[in-house]
């Protein structure tokens, strides 16, 4: 059986120019919803991890949002820190696998955002990636995941597509394990300096799974959202924001 894990390692330095494809309003947008829904006033702490090269963690910083961001690819950090450096903004960066972090009750808010989780193979390991943004919190903190639907997936599903960021053309080739319900893709990359081609394997979930996953870790207060509009989650929405709290107690 063909095993998945470990094809991030170098995928997102090639992956750097697709942020470009995603317009300011969105970004805008999703920064807003984030505010309102985990309550991060200016002053309160937050963790974005991974917070790739900034596209959440910097607008936040910008509102007194106290970001700290952790990502496995030293490449964004080093972006990121060059950002927060020019801006004269103040942000804690850490290089770092996801599920290795440890922090304790340190956070008023944590966030995984933009499809960054079900990255493993193994099952507890997405799981221990949950686990360590609930110990992260503080009592009473709100944690988000942002992913795509598995359902608007099925129904949507499209084996190729090509397209255009930047001076760079992306082709995708898409599968997926039904077996274990994870996107197996082929990627290439087109652009001015040549091309390369990377797998990738994320675990997709849909929304009933995500909710079982946030009680087993010890979430509660579970909520969900089909969009920034605050719309229900569905089979036509692409994306969910799934939300949950840690205990006071």
């Amino acid at each position: 059986m063909k095993k998945y894990d470990g094809w991030w390692d170098g995928f997102f330095p090639a992956f750097r120019p697709i942020f470009s494809k995603v317009p300011a309003r969105v970004t805008n947008a999703q920064v807003r919803f984030i505010r309102e829904k985990l309550d991060l006033r200016a002053g309160r702490t937050f963790l974005d991890c991974p917070c790739g090269i900034g596209r959440i963690a910097l607008p936040l910083a910008r509102t007194g949002v106290r970001v700290t961001g952790i990502d496995i690819t030293q490449s964004y950090l080093d972006e990121l820190a060059g950002k927060v450096k020019k801006s004269g903004l103040k942000m804690d960066l850490h290089r770092q696998d996801m599920r290795r972090i440890s922090l304790d009750s340190k956070f008023d808010a944590c966030g995984n955002l933009w499809t960054s989780f079900g990255y493993f193979e193994k099952e507890s390991d997405n799981l221990l990636v949950l686990k360590k943004m609930f110990r992260a919190l503080k009592p009473g903190g709100k944690f988000m995941l942002h992913v795509i639907n598995r359902d608007w997936i099925m129904a949507n599903f499209q084996a190729n597509e090509w397209y255009q960021s930047g001076d760079m053309k992306v082709l995708e080739n898409r599968g997926f394990d039904y077996a274990k319900s994870i996107s197996t893709d082929v990627w290439t990359f087109i652009g001015p300096e040549g091309s390369s081609t990377h797998e990738t394997a994320i675990r997709m979930y849909s929304y009933h799974e995500l909710i079982s996953m946030f009680e087993r870790v010890g979430f509660i207060d579970i909520e969900g959202y089909g969009s920034v509009k605050g719309e229900p989650i569905s089979r036509n929405k692409e994306q969910m924001f799934v939300i949950g709290t840690r205990p006071r107690r």
